[in-house]
């Protein structure tokens, strides 16, 4: 098949196809997480863990939604293009918002109810059952387990073992002001002194707000108690102070915030949104893009040079441009990659980084790369990635200061440019042209992304005492989620009002050929649906 396109060929199979598959991996790389060692803030945690789970995760994550958002930008122009402004605005409020406010009441709800129980069914589980692994001291003394404490340091774990964030037990147990646990573990020869990789002591962390506190509790199942939680800290600052650690707890009096920025940071802090964040950043991206294309109108602008996106110059400003959002990021807990911002008010950081992506993906459109120079390379561009920057950047996420910061801004920034245009070269090469399973997979990947959290917790949980390699346990999971989910999607959404809203109207065609069940939509609804 040959690897260009020809230039009146706006409906973009490739394009639609790589959408996809964007989507789907999300649920690999959320089925993935139970499966990593340590402390996750996920709902469950596999008895059967393996420390490349972590490294599936931040390869899949590193490039995933910045694709998606790149994609997401081409055929925002694409629509804009054939339809106007108006009409683009219809389309994603339709498409979009309304789906996002409708999962907000029903999905999300879901998803937590889920968790939930999968907790209770997890603490009743019987201990023996239990991975002890290092990860348990962690979450003991977030909850304040002494006796669980014990029996594990009695086992040889470090009292100073560290997660992937550089966390130590020490410092969940500040965090949530377990007393009890701190005391043990000072005895036991817990560093006082110790940071994590952002460079923050257990002194820092005694001063995390109380909507921060609150929030990763009951990401890693914690009840947090805001007076309990004061009073041990209290006690906690008294111990380190014996020591010879100097702590100053904040004065209550005079909240070292404004009242608007405390409210801003509540805002971005509670996970209100989940895994339907995307949405909610879509819709403020393409509320940016009107305001551009009426600003440019007004001002007469004049277009930017085509070379600047469909040439090796792109990767000259792109990767630079990048840095500067990601030197915001990359800090929190996968140390690779873009943070996720599920609060409703969007951290700045991460908004502007998806709107690079998703801009350069509305000029790209408008610059026409019939020819598919831009991926191009893909045969040299995704062995690099995974073989060259992704291992660079993995072994200096941690770093925080110096060369190696820079180091891990470029190798991120470069890993998601390349690897993005390295898989739209693949999917130019090899799935450019119409195809039935591939429309099919495109119409429900939408819903199945949508719909699958509460479901693959709840399978999870049905898999994670038995004694099976990870390896054939993750991707039991994987198929028996999207097989669920499939099945929902084909007898209950994709003829239904639900799909007509996630994806348009599709008939019933039986046997006919895929240009026939799409011969009444327009060239935008095929490739374009939610984006």
């Amino acid at each position: 098949m040959s690897a260009e396109l020809p230039s009146d060929d706006s409906r973009r199979h490739d394009l639609d196809a790589l959408r996809a598959i964007a989507m789907l991996l999300g649920i690999g790389l959320h089925a993935a997480i139970a499966f990593i060692p340590g402390p996750s803030g996920w709902a469950i945690k596999d008895t059967q863990t393996s420390g490349l789970f972590a490294l599936l995760v931040a390869a899949i994550h590193g490039f995933r939604m910045p694709l998606f958002f790149l994609i997401s930008g081409f055929f925002t122009m694409m629509l804009f293009r054939k339809r106007g402004l108006k009409s683009l605005i219809g389309h994603r409020f339709k498409r979009i918002f309304v789906p996002m406010v409708l999962g907000l009441f029903t999905i999300i709800p879901a998803t937590w109810i889920v968790s939930a129980y999968v907790a209770v069914d997890a603490e009743a589980a019987p201990l023996a059952t239990v991975a002890r692994d290092e990860a348990d001291i962690h979450l003991a003394a977030a909850r304040g387990d002494v006796d669980r404490i014990k029996t594990l340091l009695s086992e040889g774990v470090d009292v100073d073992v560290r997660d992937k964030d550089g966390v130590t037990p020490l410092m969940l147990a500040a965090l949530f002001g377990k007393s009890d646990s701190a005391e043990l573990l000072l005895g036991r020869g817990a560093d006082p002194a110790a940071t994590n990789h952002k460079g923050e002591g257990v002194g820092a962390i005694l001063h995390v707000g109380p909507g921060i506190t609150k929030w990763i509790g009951e990401l890693i199942g914690v009840l947090v108690d805001p007076d309990a939680v004061a009073q041990g800290r209290g006690r906690i600052a008294t111990m380190l102070g014996d020591l010879g650690v100097s702590v100053q707890l904040a004065d209550k009096s005079r909240p070292p915030l404004g009242a608007g920025r405390q409210i801003a940071a509540a805002l971005m802090a509670f996970p209100l949104l989940g895994h339907l964040w995307f949405l909610w950043f879509l819709c403020w991206l393409v509320l940016g893009f009107a305001v551009c294309i009426v600003v440019g109108r007004r001002l007469r602008l004049p277009s930017p040079p085509r070379w600047l996106f469909v040439s090796a110059a792109s990767y000259v400003w792109l990767i630079p441009l990048t840095m500067i959002p990601q030197a915001f990021m990359g800090r929190g807990e996968l140390n690779f990659g873009p943070d996720t911002s599920i609060g409703l008010l969007p951290m700045p950081a991460v908004l502007v980084y998806y709107a690079i992506f998703f801009g350069f993906g509305a000029f790209y459109f408008h610059a026409r790369d019939d020819a598919g120079r831009m991926g191009k390379r893909w045969a040299i561009a995704l062995p690099v990635c995974l073989l060259v920057l992704f291992p660079i950047g993995m072994a200096v996420s941690g770093q925080s200061t110096g060369t190696g910061r820079w180091v891990s801004l470029l190798t991120q920034s470069a890993y998601a440019w390349l690897m993005s245009f390295g898989l739209m070269g693949l999917f130019r090469r090899f799935l450019s042209g119409e195809s039935r399973a591939m429309r099919y997979l495109s119409d429900s990947s939408y819903w199945l992304y949508l719909a699958h959290l509460p479901l693959i917790i709840l399978v999870e949980s049905w898999v994670r005492e038995y004694n099976v390699t990870p390896w054939l346990k993750f991707p039991a999971v994987c198929l028996v989620t999207s097989a669920i989910l499939l099945a929902s999607y084909q007898f209950f959404v994709r003829y239904t009002p639900i799909g007509t809203l996630l994806n348009g109207k599709r008939d019933r065609v039986g046997a006919r050929k895929l240009t026939t069940e799409t011969q009444g939509n327009t060239e935008e609804e095929l490739s374009l649906k939610t984006l």
